[in-house]
């Protein structure tokens, strides 16, 4: 018989959050506690014996190898499940050397966080019967306020993961990556938005058109840097004449379409992708007249740490595609 448990939820999804007290619902003598960032975790672990804590690696204030790298905060023999989006290997290996005992990529199933549990030999007590989880610690989240933009910012941080160990993959380097943002924007907004961009005199801006099971799109990709054509080189892109372009528009072919990759086996949506051109500032002129209705964005970005290479990304989705994205949030 296993004694009482403690765990800590150290993410900044409140659909994680969600997920772990409907897992933990069906064992006794469990007492949850939540973080939504790496600080309140260290907080958390130094008044409290944590048996086992599951770790986001992408969050604000403190991310999670910030977390590993401050570990122990006291004697107690705490287990660390990190539970990330971001599966680059790299990324793994990195955890796994700061001290972690298992990675757990999203998006996760009830079976596989069962089966991590029985690997690192931590039991629970399973209920005879249903009954409520008393605990003082755990958020109340009423479905209806976890609307679709919050559900959808964590299916977009799990294709960024995905779409960073292809790119990582590729080139041999560690790519960091903010979390994503997914928001409504007016045109104004947008027009501003992609000038600023576009205005950058050590930057070069593609356009590139994609659309799949009704959602109809524009992703605007900036690329930066003085690296840009060594990781084109190292991602196997080569220019034909010495034309600079084609990395460019290769290499933000890359960056679009491996997000577009994990979207579409998260949604179930095959995504098909324009050719990538690049583009002046008369070319976004006027983007505010066109756009009447406001806008389905998601913005991300990747940089590469060792290169001196970023990019930023803006998808933009018109209002037919966000009635398909509301749908797909409901099956969730």
């Amino acid at each position: 018989m296993s004694h009482n448990k403690t765990v800590l939820i150290c993410d900044d999804s409140r659909l994680v959050h969600r997920a772990m007290q409907k897992f933990f619902d069906d064992f006794i003598g469990v007492t949850l506690y939540f973080a939504d960032n790496g600080k309140q975790a260290l907080d958390c672990l130094a008044v409290n014996d944590i048996d086992l804590m599951f770790l986001d690696l992408t969050m604000p204030v403190l991310d999670g190898f910030g977390v590993l790298q401050q570990l122990p905060v006291n004697n107690y023999p705490t287990k660390v499940i990190v539970l990330s989006a971001d599966v680059q290997q790299q990324a793994i290996e990195r955890c796994v050397d700061a001290g972690a005992n298992y990675f757990l990529a999203k998006p996760f199933a009830r079976p596989q966080v069962s089966a991590t549990l029985k690997k690192l030999g931590i039991v629970f007590n399973e209920k005879e019967q249903p009954l409520s989880l008393t605990d003082h610690h755990a958020p109340n989240i009423p479905d209806g306020e976890i609307d679709y933009l919050h559900q959808f910012k964590e299916v977009a941080n799990i294709a960024l993961g995905k779409g960073a160990a292809i790119i990582s993959d590729h080139c041999g380097e560690f790519i960091t990556m903010p979390l994503p943002n997914v928001a409504m924007l007016g045109g104004g907004d947008l027009e501003m938005m992609i000038s600023n961009q576009i205005q950058r005199t050590d930057s070069t801006a593609i356009a590139q058109r994609f659309v799949g099971g009704g959602i109809h799109g524009e992703a605007l990709v900036c690329l930066y840097g003085q690296d840009i054509t060594l990781f084109g080189k190292r991602l196997g892109f080569s220019t034909f004449n010495d034309k600079h372009s084609e990395v460019i528009t290769d290499i933000s072919n890359l960056m679009v379409s491996s997000f577009l990759v994990s979207l579409s086996e998260q949604m179930n949506i095959p995504f098909s992708i324009r050719q990538p051109i690049c583009l002046e500032e008369y070319m976004v002129r006027g983007w505010s007249e066109t756009a009447n209705n406001d806008l389905f964005t998601i913005e991300y970005s990747y940089q590469s740490e060792n290169l001196d290479m970023a990019c930023d990304v803006l998808l933009m989705m018109e209002n037919d595609s966000t009635r398909v994205i509301k749908r797909f949030m409901e099956t969730l």
